[in-house]
């Protein structure tokens, strides 16, 4: 009798045991819902679109060879039916008509007085208006997914907001109005960057010849490695990436660590291939785009990271958020608190990205302090520390990798709740920093 009661117990708790799994992976998926809709099918996304920026080459090349008077204005015509086809006439049309309108308002705030005031307010209330229309479902398409809509938003509100805050510094508009418009809706850079300013994209439209800008056997071998990037992202770095973050307990240390690693490795290959195909196709038809990816994974710390990581986006958070808010000269822990938090915002507002955001701000805070440790360390005669200096310094490359392997894993790290939501990126972390011992959740119990 003892033993069947025993039997019971084991079998009661099991059974308590299976519904606490389930009902956590169910609250879990309604809490990740926002974020897996962003991050479903990004990938596919951005294989996709080389093939139209492709197409969008040749159509630059036609009409510079053929319309070189009226060049501009087709390439404008171009690019906003190419996005009307993918997305939907309704999408483009309230793009068409808001950004008309503000131009004509950046027109008149360009005259007025009071025009700094008014640049920020409207600029608080652009991105007001982004996350409202982030899930604004009459701008969806069977065609786009939330994916494509919530890029092509994205981006579309930075470069307007680094012209409203422009003029609100006194600057002028210098593009006139359909000008100023295919700058907004050029469809290689729309959805993937990247994110010019308005004066940078303007000599574009000023060259009358289609010719590349770049020689061809450099473009070539260009798209060539962008299209290897996206083979060995598919082939080498793909994992069941559900069962991955979600059931973790069923892998070994290794193959969460290497898991890791693919995230992170396969997240640049992609980035960057889709910035490869943008900046070639369109040097192809005689447009220059800056560069937005430099060898991020080389980097020897956390700032040099972020100058190398999608390089025109971080650009304009230096120039209009962290500078503006005192920059390196006061209060600068709260303003890298501020920057990575709009970062991570920008991309989805949950509290992964938030998490995320954290991680990066705080270890720039740290990047920050351990550099005026070293500093003071460097002001004196002997010890302990400064000869641990001395040495580190007598051995360049040593010291490069290892505190490029350090910020590598920092970052490879923080891809985990990026990518795998919250808890589960969260709990993955601690499993790998602990050598899978620990696990934060409860469905994450080993049977």
């Amino acid at each position: 009798m003892p033993l069947d009661e025993s039997k019971a117990k084991k079998k009661k708790r099991g059974m308590k045991k299976d519904y606490i799994l389930g009902l956590a992976i169910y609250r879990q998926s309604i809490m990740n819902s926002t974020l897996l809709d962003f991050l479903a099918n990004t990938f596919v996304a951005h294989i996709h679109l080389p093939t139209r920026v492709a197409l969008f080459s040749l159509f630059l090349i036609i009409i510079g060879l053929l319309f070189v008077s009226s060049r501009n204005f087709l390439v404008l015509l171009g690019s906003a039916g190419l996005l009307m086809f993918i997305t939907s006439p309704l999408y483009i049309g309230l793009f068409v008509g808001v950004t008309s309108l503000l131009y004509l308002i950046f027109r008149r705030l360009e005259e007025s007085p009071h025009r700094k005031g008014l640049s920020y307010l409207l600029a608080a209330f652009f991105v007001f208006i982004h996350f409202a229309a982030m899930n604004f479902e009459l701008l969806h398409s069977p065609w786009t997914g939330p994916t494509i809509h919530k890029f092509g938003i994205a981006y579309s509100l930075i470069r307007l907001l680094m012209v409203v805050v422009d003029v609100g510094n006194g600057k002028k508009i210098p593009l006139k109005f359909f000008d100023y418009l295919t700058y907004l809706f050029f469809y290689p850079t729309f959805f993937q960057g990247p994110i010019e300013r308005i004066e940078e994209f303007k000599p574009n439209l000023a060259l009358s010849s289609p010719l590349p800008t770049k020689p061809w056997a450099q473009i070539f071998l260009r798209i060539l490695g962008a299209f290897l990037k996206s083979w060995v992202a598919l082939y080498f770095f793909t994992l069941d990436w559900k069962n991955y973050f979600d059931y973790p307990q069923q892998y070994s240390y290794l193959y969460l660590l290497w898991g890791m690693y693919a995230r992170a490795i396969s997240f640049y290959l992609f980035a960057s291939m889709a910035n490869d195909f943008a900046i070639s196709f369109s040097s192809l038809g005689g447009f220059h785009l800056e560069e937005n990816y430099n060898y991020p994974y080389f980097k020897r710390n956390l700032a040099e990271f972020w100058r190398s990581w999608h390089m025109t986006f971080t650009r304009f958070l230096r120039d209009y958020v962290y500078i503006p808010l005192g920059g390196s000269k006061r209060h600068v822990y709260f303003n890298y608190l501020v920057v990575f938090m709009a970062i991570a915002l920008w991309h989805v507002p949950s509290l992964a990205f938030v998490i995320w955001g954290l991680w990066h701000g705080l270890g720039m805070c740290f990047l920050r302090l351990w550099k005026n440790f070293w500093r003071k360390i460097e002001t004196k005669d002997s010890g302990y520390l400064r000869s641990l200096q001395l040495w580190m310094r007598a051995r360049p490359r040593f010291t490069y990798s290892l505190s490029t392997l350090f910020t590598f894993h920092f970052v490879a790290l923080s891809w985990l709740p990026f990518w795998g939501g919250h808890p589960q990126g969260l709990s993955m972390i601690l499993r790998i920093l602990t050598g899978n011992q620990w696990s934060l959740f409860l469905w994450e119990i080993k049977n």
